[in-house]
């Protein structure tokens, strides 16, 4: 990490960009490796939106069907070169390899 102008501490990020390019009726997909850098409290900002976001979605109160009882919940999430954190839905594939893997479990009530 290096300090930039603002004195702010900064996190490389490797994002990805594509785009569609045609020529003589064939269509041709370019992906370009982007490298930004992001201020930390910029990504600390958003990451705490996102997960108040998420926290906003799992208090719905469902934690419970039939028999079962919802112990734990696993979703991916990437960042964008923004800086912003975004919700992967289906379909992303091997593309969405470096994502962020978040995994949460109900804390157990205190024993005794």
């Amino acid at each position: 990490m290096e300090p930039t102008g603002r004195n702010d501490k900064t996190l490389k990020l490797l994002t990805t960009s594509t785009s569609t390019s045609g020529r003589r009726g064939v269509q041709e997909e370019v992906r370009k490796l982007i490298e930004t850098d992001v201020g930390l409290d910029l990504l600390r900002q958003n990451f705490i939106r996102f997960l108040q976001s998420v926290q906003a979605v799992m208090d719905a109160g469902q934690d419970q069907v039939g028999d079962f009882v919802l112990d734990q919940i696993t979703f991916s999430a990437e960042i964008g070169a923004d800086g912003e954190f975004k919700l992967l839905g289906t379909g992303f594939g091997v593309s969405a390899s470096s994502g962020i893997t978040f995994s949460l479990r109900k804390r157990q009530p205190p024993k005794g």
